[in-house]
C-alpha cells in the first residue's frame, strides 16, 4: 500500500572524528555497522537538512529511497545528532509491554498493574497517552528497595533474549547512513535509564550513560537501592524539557538534529528540532506530520517479526510467554 513520504533535499555531513561506541555481540555489531542491510533493496533513507520550503510530501511505496540527486551540497555541521525514540520506532514493538508480560510471569507485577498498563499501552497506541506518567510512577513503586544493579542485570538480559531481533530494517538503514556521514545517534525514550542504556548498547546508539536520554529511576547512591520514585520524567513535553537539558550539556543545536518516533506524544520534540521524521507513525501524528510537511516513512517490521503472530493472553493465564503485540 503507498505511504507518505517526503523527499527531502540535503548536504553531506562533515565526518566526526569521534569513534563509533563499542559493541558488545553480534546482534550489536549487525545493527551498528549495517552488516544486516539487504544492499539490494531500496530503503527509505536518512532524511537530511532542509528547509521547509523544500520539502515536498510524495506519495511512493514504503521502500522508495530517497533521490540523492536532490540532496543540496552544503556542509553539515560536525555536531549533528540523530535522535531515535525506542518504542515501535527503533523497534516494531513495545518493550516495556514484554517486560511486563516478563515481569507477571516472574510473579513480581499483579492483576491490578497489569491492567492498568493495558490501559496505557492502548491509549499510547491511539496517541492519547496524556497522563501515563502516573501509571509510571506506580510502576516504580515496585522496584523500591531493589539493587539497581540487580534490575539493570535483568534488563540487559531480558533485552538480548526477548528483543534483539526486533529492529526495523528502515531504523538499520538510517542508522548507518547518518553513522557514514559521521553523525551521532543517541537513544531518546521516555522509557527508564535501564532499559534505555541496555537498548542503546544493543542497537548501536551511543552507549555512555550520559549520552542516554530517558526517564531516570531514582537511586540512593548510599546504597545503590532503587528509592521506588522518579527522579525525570521523559514523557510528551518532559521528553523535550530532558532533551534540552541533555543538549545544552553535550553543547549539541538542536536544530541541526533528527528526532524520528511514531507517537504523537513526541509533537513538542519534534517542533524543536531542525528534521523531524515521523515513523510508522499513529494516527495523530500521521495527520500532524502531513499538515507541517514533516517526512512520514515506513521503516517496515523486523525480518524475524514481518508477520505478527497471533495474541496470546499468557500473562493472564500465567503460563508464560514472549509474545507481545507487535
Amino acid at each position: 500500500m503507498a505511504e507518505t513520504e517526503a523527499s527531502v533535499e540535503a548536504p553531506p555531513a562533515a565526518v566526526d572524528p569521534r569513534p563509533e561506541p563499542p559493541l558488545g555481540d553480534a546482534s550489536i555489531a549487525e545493527v551498528s555497522n549495517g552488516a544486516m542491510r539487504d544492499d539490494s533493496a531500496d530503503g527509505p533513507g536518512t532524511p537530511a537538512p532542509a528547509t521547509p520550503k523544500k520539502q515536498t510530501i510524495l506519495e511512493a511505496s514504503p521502500a522508495a529511497a530517497v533521490d540523492e540527486s536532490e540532496r543540496e551540497k552544503d556542509d553539515e555541521s560536525p555536531g549533528a545528532v540523530a535522535l531515535f525514540d525506542l518504542d515501535h520506532t527503533i523497534i516494531d514493538t513495545n518493550s516495556s509491554w514484554h517486560w511486563v508480560q516478563h515481569e507477571v510471569n516472574n510473579g513480581k507485577v499483579g492483576f491490578g498493574m497489569l491492567m492498568t498498563a493495558l490501559y496505557w499501552f492502548s491509549r499510547y497506541a491511539l496517541g492519547l497517552g496524556a497522563g501515563a506518567e502516573r501509571a509510571g510512577a506506580e510502576a516504580a513503586e515496585l522496584y523500591a528497595g531493589e539493587m539497581e544493579d540487580d534490575l539493570n542485570e535483568r534488563v540487559v538480559t531480558f533485552f538480548r533474549k526477548e528483543l534483539s531481533h526486533r529492529v526495523r530494517p528502515g531504523c538499520k538503514e538510517a542508522m548507518a547512513r547518518h553513522k557514514a556521514d559521521g553523525v551521532r545517534c543517541v537513544m531518546c525514550t521516555s522509557s527508564w535509564q535501564h532499559p534505555a542504556r541496555a537498548a542503546a548498547e544493543l542497537y548501536g546508539l551511543e552507549s555512555a550513560h550520559a549520552d542516554v536520554i530517558s526517564s531516570v529511576m531514582e537511586v540512593d547512591q548510599s546504597t545503590g537501592r532503587l528509592t521506588g520514585r522518579i527522579q525525570k520524567v521523559a514523557y510528551g513535553d518532559g521528553k523535550h524539557l530532558v532533551t534540552k537539558e541533555w543538549a545544552t550539556r553535550a553543547n549539541v543545536d538542536l536544530a541541526k538534529c533528527w528526532f524520528y518516533t511514531d507517537s504523537f506524544s513526541d509533537v513538542a520534540l519534534m517542533e524543536a528540532v531542525g528534521f523531524p521524521v515521523a515513523v510508522n507513525p499513529d494516527a495523530r501524528l500521521r495527520k500532524h506530520a502531513q499538515e507541517k510537511g514533516w517526512p512520514v516513512e515506513d521503516w517496515g517490521l523486523a525480518e524475524d517479526k514481518s508477520k505478527k503472530p497471533r495474541y496470546a493472553y499468557a500473562c493472564l493465564t500465567m503460563k508464560g510467554s514472549s509474545q507481545g503485540p507487535g
